[in-house]
């Protein structure tokens, strides 16, 4: 009884849309930092919110031994607070050579790579679909969780990966 309770609460906050509508017409800049996805490791992002339930994302990135790109629409089911979205989006990671044979994600090394050596240096470009989910607080404060399912161009060699980030909106 308890989970059927809270997955009719759970329902409800999704469906309530007023403060995320007002909130997103109101300030329609972020800034953040994220971890995993198409960013790899480490990057930094800003968003814009075209419309409450549309938006753009771009960051820059780095894997470490090589730097990434990426920029992204999402589409939001707008909730109260919490909004679950669509996404599709293009990365690339590149390299003009490492100095380590085993680097990672697991995805980058084992499929995208397909057993070459980076320490030669590599160029991948990636396009995705995915799925989200973003909490906002009042306070401009965002945090996001992603599930990724990246397509290497132009042979299509692909894999799953997952980011999480921050994020300020203002």
């Amino acid at each position: 009884m308890r989970m059927l309770v809270l997955f009719f609460l759970l329902v409800a906050s999704v469906c309530q849309a007023g403060f995320l509508d007002d909130f997103k017409n109101e300030r329609r800049f972020g800034a953040g930092v994220g971890v995993g996805g198409p960013l790899s490791a480490l990057g930094l992002e800003i968003e814009f919110n075209i419309k409450p339930e549309i938006s753009i994302a771009g960051g820059l990135g780095t894997g470490g031994d090589y730097s990434s790109l990426a920029v992204k629409g999402k589409y939001f089911l707008l909730g109260d607070q919490v909004s679950p979205y669509f996404l599709f989006g293009l990365s690339r990671w590149w390299s003009q050579g490492s100095t380590q044979r085993d680097i990672g994600p697991a995805v980058l090394k084992n499929i995208f790579l397909e057993g070459a050596d980076p320490r030669n240096g590599f160029s991948i470009w990636t396009m995705y679909p995915g799925v989200g989910v973003q909490f906002i607080h009042d306070s401009g404060f965002s945090v996001y969780l992603e599930a990724h399912y990246l397509f290497k161009i132009p042979n299509f060699a692909n894999g799953t990966y997952a980011g999480m980030g921050v994020s300020w909106f203002f």
